[in-house]
């Protein structure tokens, strides 16, 4: 019976071991769970905010693409309005010249009936 009651002391006191050593292990990794739950948490929040800066700047994004159709749109016109406006700066150079070259021989045209006046004098020197 003694030895019976060795052998329940000895099962005891590894019983008694192997709940410590499991109460250690649950400490353990309970402060393993809170420390990866820290973690999560900050991970959790740091995402957030880098999700909220993405919006944000998604919708810079948008803006700016808007300005710059915008902006293209008016760019655009403006062109088409130069191009215009060099045409019509063209046509009138032409019709300058035109005019000059009409004004020249009206003036050519004067001197020469002018000549053929009687009593004409020298002919002036064109100006």
């Amino acid at each position: 019976m003694l030895d019976d009651l060795d052998h329940l002391s000895t099962r005891i006191a590894k019983l008694v071991a192997l709940t410590q050593q499991l109460a250690a292990d649950q400490k353990s990794l309970q402060s393993q769970l809170i420390q990866a739950q820290t973690e999560r948490d900050a991970l959790k929040a740091k995402l957030d905010l880098e999700g909220s800066e993405a919006k944000v700047l998604h919708k810079k994004v948008d803006t700016f693409a808007t300005e710059k159709a915008s902006l293209q749109g008016s760019l655009d016109l403006f062109k088409q309005e130069q191009t215009s406006l060099q045409a019509q700066l063209q046509s009138r150079d032409q019709e300058v010249n035109a005019l000059r070259e009409a004004t020249v021989q009206a003036r050519q045209r004067i001197e020469a009936v002018l000549e053929r006046l009687p009593g004409a004098s020298q002919p002036e020197e064109p100006r």
